[in-house]
């Protein structure tokens, strides 16, 4: 129903955005990101948010985001999308292909080996929502090596399109990408010298390209685009039996997620519930303050000092 609603307003909205990039006032280079991730990176490589425009309100859930007439016609007006190209916006991909002058575009998932999602011991059974429950798992930014790689490509993409930019689009990459190491660094050293190495997550789960970067075991109550957000009594008991038996100091959860189940868990097992950030968006607060992916992974590091000891 969802995929019906958004061919609908595609093809609703065609004729407003038929208006060519040449006709806009706007001479600057322009980029509109789908998502936060696709916005990080962007402001990363071009150094600042002039001309970068995020489409997925700060704070909403992406999964679930259907575009606006208004989001329609800022794709076909600028000289770059970039988006992350996997389940929750294949809708960018519908529009770009409807534009008769389509911009360039940058995927995330197109710049580095991608991973099918999995269906883990305890998991609830996914029921068909409108796309195959064994499709990739497009959050490959979680991946601190898999964002130095978008980095480094979206730098190439921006400099090719806009030569002036080149030279300090490269070097705002360069910075970025050392403070992408340095915690990089940081996660390693943590999960080389835990005492523990999995993580029991009370709610989806889209960090499997960050575990199996780190080499980390996990279980949770859903894969990470899942629909559902209430699991079962079985998958809670499972959960909180698994819990017991690693003697996990925390439960954690992925931002902007209901806490009623990590709350009823750790309850139940004597212990705390932790907050990690997935980066698929951010809340409200951290966009306004300028908070960006090397400082969420620097608290998510926080998170696994406590969850692996």
């Amino acid at each position: 129903m969802r995929k019906m609603r958004r061919a609908i307003l595609v093809l609703a909205v065609l004729l407003l955005a038929s208006c060519s990039r040449e006709e806009s006032t706007e001479v600057s280079f322009s980029i509109v990101a789908a998502d936060f991730p696709s916005y990080d990176a962007a402001r990363a490589v071009m150094g600042g948010t002039d001309g970068i425009t995020m489409l997925l309100p700060p704070g909403t859930e992406s999964h679930s985001y259907d575009p606006t007439p208004r989001d329609m016609v800022l794709l076909s007006e600028c000289d770059l999308v970039v988006y992350t190209g996997g389940p929750s916006d294949e809708w960018v991909r519908t529009i770009l292909s409807s534009l008769d002058d389509p911009p360039a575009s940058f995927a995330l998932t197109d710049q580095v080996e991608l991973l099918a999602e999995e269906h883990r011991e305890g998991m609830e059974e996914e029921e068909d929502h409108g796309h195959d429950v064994h499709s990739i798992d497009e959050h490959v930014w979680t991946s601190p090596a898999n964002e130095i790689r978008i980095i480094e490509s979206l730098a190439e993409t921006i400099s090719s399109l806009d030569p002036e930019r080149g030279k300090g689009c490269m070097e705002n990459a360069e910075a970025y990408i050392s403070r992408i190491e340095a915690v990089d660094a940081r996660i390693r050293g943590i999960v080389e010298n835990a005492e523990r190495h999995t993580l029991i997550f009370a709610s989806r789960f889209p960090l499997l390209y960050f575990v199996r970067e780190y080499g980390l075991d996990y279980y949770a109550a859903f894969p990470g685009c899942a629909e559902e957000t209430e699991p079962s009594a079985r998958t809670v008991a499972f959960l909180i039996d698994k819990a017991r038996e690693l003697d996990v100091p925390c439960i954690l959860m992925i931002e902007l997620s209901s806490p009623m189940i990590a709350r009823v868990i750790a309850e139940e097992v004597g212990c705390e519930v932790r907050v990690f950030n997935t980066m698929h968006n951010a809340t409200a607060a951290d966009f306004r303050s300028g908070r960006d992916y090397v400082d969420m992974m620097e608290e998510n590091a926080d998170v696994l000092m406590e969850a692996l000891n």
